[in-house]
Protein backbone atom coordinates (compact mmCIF):
# COMPACT_ATOMS: atom_id res chain seq x y z
CA UNK A 1 0.00 0.00 0.00
CA UNK A 2 2.77 2.50 0.73
CA UNK A 3 5.10 1.98 -2.28
CA UNK A 4 1.54 2.86 -4.56
CA UNK A 5 0.35 6.44 -2.23
CA UNK A 6 3.74 8.02 -1.76
CA UNK A 7 4.42 8.53 -5.46
CA UNK A 8 0.83 9.72 -5.59
CA UNK A 9 1.33 11.97 -2.97
CA UNK A 10 4.22 13.62 -4.00
CA UNK A 11 2.85 13.46 -7.64
CA UNK A 12 -0.40 15.60 -6.23
CA UNK A 13 2.28 17.96 -4.43
CA UNK A 14 4.32 18.79 -7.00
CA UNK A 15 0.81 19.77 -9.47
CA UNK A 16 -0.30 22.03 -6.12
CA UNK A 17 2.74 23.71 -6.32
CA UNK A 18 3.02 23.78 -10.05
CA UNK A 19 -0.30 24.60 -11.08
CA UNK A 20 0.25 28.00 -9.59
CA UNK A 21 3.22 30.51 -9.67
CA UNK A 22 2.76 32.96 -6.32
CA UNK A 23 4.05 30.86 -3.77
CA UNK A 24 2.71 32.23 -0.67
CA UNK A 25 5.29 31.05 1.74
CA UNK A 26 4.93 28.43 4.62
CA UNK A 27 5.08 28.01 8.29
CA UNK A 28 7.43 26.06 10.90
CA UNK A 29 4.81 24.68 13.83
CA UNK A 30 5.78 23.46 17.12
CA UNK A 31 3.23 21.29 18.81
CA UNK A 32 1.86 19.71 21.69
CA UNK A 33 -0.51 16.95 21.15
CA UNK A 34 -3.06 16.36 24.24
CA UNK A 35 -3.65 13.18 25.43
CA UNK A 36 -4.85 10.83 22.79
CA UNK A 37 -6.57 7.50 21.71
CA UNK A 38 -5.10 4.60 19.94
CA UNK A 39 -7.49 2.55 18.95
CA UNK A 40 -6.41 -1.34 17.52
CA UNK A 41 -9.18 -3.35 15.99
CA UNK A 42 -8.81 -6.88 13.67
CA UNK A 43 -10.47 -10.41 14.49
CA UNK A 44 -13.50 -9.13 15.19
CA UNK A 45 -12.25 -7.21 18.11
CA UNK A 46 -11.26 -3.76 19.57
CA UNK A 47 -9.27 -1.96 22.28
CA UNK A 48 -8.53 1.56 23.16
CA UNK A 49 -5.46 2.80 25.35
CA UNK A 50 -5.00 6.18 26.25
CA UNK A 51 -1.62 7.88 25.18
CA UNK A 52 0.56 10.28 26.65
CA UNK A 53 1.01 14.06 25.87
CA UNK A 54 3.49 14.11 23.22
CA UNK A 55 4.95 16.74 20.44
CA UNK A 56 5.37 17.28 16.82
CA UNK A 57 7.45 19.30 14.58
CA UNK A 58 5.63 20.32 10.79
CA UNK A 59 6.42 22.41 7.66
CA UNK A 60 3.81 23.65 5.34
CA UNK A 61 3.74 25.82 2.30
CA UNK A 62 1.64 27.31 0.80
CA UNK A 63 0.52 28.81 -3.30
CA UNK A 64 -2.10 31.17 -3.13
CA UNK A 65 -5.51 31.28 -5.26
CA UNK A 66 -6.78 34.34 -3.87
CA UNK A 67 -5.94 36.63 -0.70
CA UNK A 68 -7.88 34.76 1.52
CA UNK A 69 -7.47 31.24 0.08
CA UNK A 70 -4.34 29.16 0.29
CA UNK A 71 -3.80 25.47 -1.27
CA UNK A 72 -0.15 23.59 -0.38
CA UNK A 73 1.10 20.62 1.30
CA UNK A 74 3.25 19.39 4.32
CA UNK A 75 5.18 17.05 6.39
CA UNK A 76 4.94 16.23 10.51
CA UNK A 77 7.27 14.41 12.36
CA UNK A 78 5.91 12.98 15.80
CA UNK A 79 8.03 12.79 18.17
CA UNK A 80 7.75 9.27 19.77
CA UNK A 81 5.00 8.80 22.56
CA UNK A 82 3.91 6.01 24.80
CA UNK A 83 0.74 4.57 25.49
CA UNK A 84 -0.41 4.87 29.41
CA UNK A 85 -0.59 0.12 29.76
CA UNK A 86 0.88 -0.69 26.50
CA UNK A 87 4.95 -0.88 26.14
CA UNK A 88 6.69 1.10 23.68
CA UNK A 89 6.75 4.10 21.87
CA UNK A 90 5.34 4.62 18.52
CA UNK A 91 5.07 7.46 15.94
CA UNK A 92 3.40 8.72 12.79
CA UNK A 93 4.97 10.63 9.84
CA UNK A 94 1.98 12.58 7.43
CA UNK A 95 2.27 13.73 4.85
CA UNK A 96 -0.58 15.74 3.33
CA UNK A 97 -1.73 18.33 0.95
CA UNK A 98 -3.96 21.02 2.83
CA UNK A 99 -6.32 24.21 1.94
CA UNK A 100 -6.72 26.78 4.26
CA UNK A 101 -9.37 29.79 3.99
CA UNK A 102 -8.43 32.84 5.95
CA UNK A 103 -9.85 36.25 6.43
CA UNK A 104 -8.02 39.27 4.68
CA UNK A 105 -7.10 40.86 7.62
CA UNK A 106 -3.32 42.21 7.91
CA UNK A 107 -3.13 42.26 11.66
CA UNK A 108 -5.11 39.32 13.32
CA UNK A 109 -6.32 36.77 10.59
CA UNK A 110 -8.51 33.89 11.82
CA UNK A 111 -8.20 30.91 9.81
CA UNK A 112 -9.86 27.33 8.49
CA UNK A 113 -7.04 24.75 7.83
CA UNK A 114 -8.17 20.95 6.32
CA UNK A 115 -5.67 18.29 5.68
CA UNK A 116 -5.41 15.11 3.86
CA UNK A 117 -2.94 12.72 2.81
CA UNK A 118 -0.89 9.58 4.02
CA UNK A 119 1.35 8.82 7.38
CA UNK A 120 4.06 6.48 7.24
CA UNK A 121 3.88 4.48 10.88
CA UNK A 122 6.47 3.12 13.42
CA UNK A 123 7.42 1.65 16.41
CA UNK A 124 10.42 0.36 18.56
CA UNK A 125 10.96 -2.72 19.33
CA UNK A 126 8.84 -3.28 22.63
CA UNK A 127 5.85 -1.87 20.64
CA UNK A 128 6.37 -4.05 17.53
CA UNK A 129 7.54 -7.21 19.59
CA UNK A 130 10.90 -8.94 18.46
CA UNK A 131 11.18 -12.55 16.99
CA UNK A 132 8.26 -14.48 15.54
CA UNK A 133 5.97 -11.92 17.91
CA UNK A 134 7.20 -8.88 15.88
CA UNK A 135 4.50 -6.77 14.05
CA UNK A 136 4.90 -5.34 10.18
CA UNK A 137 3.81 -1.88 10.50
CA UNK A 138 2.16 0.01 7.62
CA UNK A 139 1.21 3.71 7.13
CA UNK A 140 -2.17 4.57 5.94
CA UNK A 141 -4.49 7.68 5.51
CA UNK A 142 -4.30 10.73 7.85
CA UNK A 143 -6.60 13.68 7.89
CA UNK A 144 -6.87 16.70 10.28
CA UNK A 145 -9.64 19.95 10.59
CA UNK A 146 -8.98 22.88 12.57
CA UNK A 147 -8.71 26.75 12.82
CA UNK A 148 -6.38 29.36 14.12
CA UNK A 149 -5.33 32.70 14.25
CA UNK A 150 -2.16 34.59 12.24
CA UNK A 151 -0.39 37.22 14.36
CA UNK A 152 1.20 40.14 12.58
CA UNK A 153 1.41 37.75 9.37
CA UNK A 154 4.08 36.04 11.11
CA UNK A 155 3.05 34.28 13.80
CA UNK A 156 0.18 31.56 14.04
CA UNK A 157 -1.91 29.54 17.04
CA UNK A 158 -3.63 26.91 15.78
CA UNK A 159 -6.15 23.75 17.05
CA UNK A 160 -6.14 20.78 15.22
CA UNK A 161 -7.97 17.31 15.53
CA UNK A 162 -6.33 15.02 13.29
CA UNK A 163 -6.30 11.12 12.43
CA UNK A 164 -3.86 8.62 11.85
CA UNK A 165 -4.23 5.59 10.53
CA UNK A 166 -1.83 2.34 10.04
CA UNK A 167 -2.08 -1.39 10.04
CA UNK A 168 0.22 -3.60 11.92
CA UNK A 169 0.34 -7.54 11.40
CA UNK A 170 1.36 -9.90 13.30
CA UNK A 171 1.66 -13.66 13.01
CA UNK A 172 -0.02 -13.30 9.77
CA UNK A 173 -2.82 -11.83 11.35
CA UNK A 174 -3.55 -8.21 10.54
CA UNK A 175 -4.60 -5.23 12.33
CA UNK A 176 -6.08 -1.99 12.00
CA UNK A 177 -4.23 0.98 14.20
CA UNK A 178 -6.21 4.82 14.56
CA UNK A 179 -4.67 7.44 16.36
CA UNK A 180 -6.94 10.41 17.22
CA UNK A 181 -6.07 13.73 19.32
CA UNK A 182 -6.29 17.37 19.40
CA UNK A 183 -2.82 19.43 19.21
CA UNK A 184 -1.94 22.69 19.88
CA UNK A 185 0.40 24.94 17.37
CA UNK A 186 2.59 27.54 17.13
CA UNK A 187 4.01 28.79 13.75
CA UNK A 188 6.39 31.13 12.66
CA UNK A 189 5.44 32.26 8.93
CA UNK A 190 8.71 32.38 6.68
Amino acid sequence: MRKKLTPLILSALVCIFSANNALAGGVFKFGIDLPGDHEVSGLGLSGTEDVDIGFSLSAEFFGSISDNFNIGGGITYQLPRSQKDFPGDFYFIPIYGLIRLRSASDKVAPYAIGQIGYNFFSGDSDYKGTGIFEAELDGGLYYGLGGGIIFNERFQLEVLYSVNNGEAELLGVPFDIEYSKVTLLFGIAF
